[in-house]
């Protein structure tokens, strides 16, 4: 699964590769794959636009025989701009060999072979197209009206904050009631004040803002047993 997949990722690109072993694969077009793997293993992700992740295979994983896998898409920032200072008389800043817009676009190199190929390339992330659809493209003129006020300064989109309720059912779900049961032998009613139990105590909030899965999974299965032990001890 890609989070925060504004764009269409192509998972068949996606590379799985197990460093202990060397065997590889890749996934197909719905993100689906299979790969031997022994316990302790490190499976690493890599494709392009995608941040590269590494998993270990823990006895949990290896037991359960199948996992999901969170991704994140890769951000890449664009070189810091100079912006220079503009005469008030706006007739100074228009030369007669060239129009003011032609002589913003050498000053800022918006022209160069160089900036364009970079212009090109991190088009392809939908930071950037989201940055570009809001100020209506890269042009000098675009530009200009930004710096003189004429376009409203761009509000960053808020992030959708969802309840701790809502992330405890997202948890109970990504890793099924069965595995709650049968593997970590969490009685069935109790299996949602168990992961409100380890919410509350180890931030799992920060750590799903993190997609940190992995340090979830580990401290779900450290509190197991001792989760249980306080329930005998309450009866």
């Amino acid at each position: 699964m890609i989070d925060g997949d504004e764009e269409l990722i192509n998972l068949e690109k996606i590379n799985i590769l197990n460093s202990n072993s060397d065997v590889k694969t890749t996934a197909n077009s719905d993100g689906i794959f299979s790969i031997k793997v022994n316990l302790n293993d490190e499976l690493s992700f890599i494709g392009g636009g995608i941040e590269q992740r590494t998993l270990k295979i823990t006895e949990a994983i290896f037991n359960k025989g199948f996992i999901n896998i969170h991704l994140t898409v890769e951000v890449i920032e664009l070189n810091e701009a100079k912006v220079f200072t503009l005469n008030k008389d706006m007739l100074k800043n228009i030369g007669k060999e060239k129009s003011f817009q032609e002589k913003m676009n050498d000053e800022m190199g918006i022209v160069t072979h160089n900036f364009k190929a970079k212009l090109n390339l991190k088009e392809t992330e939908t930071s950037v197209r989201r940055t570009i659809g809001q100020v209506g493209g890269l042009s000098a003129i675009g530009l200009f009206k930004t710096i003189t006020g004429a376009h409203k300064k761009i509000k960053p989109l808020p992030k959708i904050q969802k309840s701790k309720q809502d992330q405890i059912d997202d948890l109970k779900r990504f890793y099924t009631e069965n595995y709650f049961v049968e593997d970590l032998k969490i009685p069935k009613g109790k299996v949602t004040e168990f992961i409100d139990y380890c919410f509350t105590k180890y931030n799992f909030g920060k750590l799903l803002n993190e997609n940190n899965y992995d340090e979830i999974l580990n401290t779900i299965e450290e509190q197991a047993p001792k989760y249980l032990t306080k329930l005998k001890s309450e009866e």
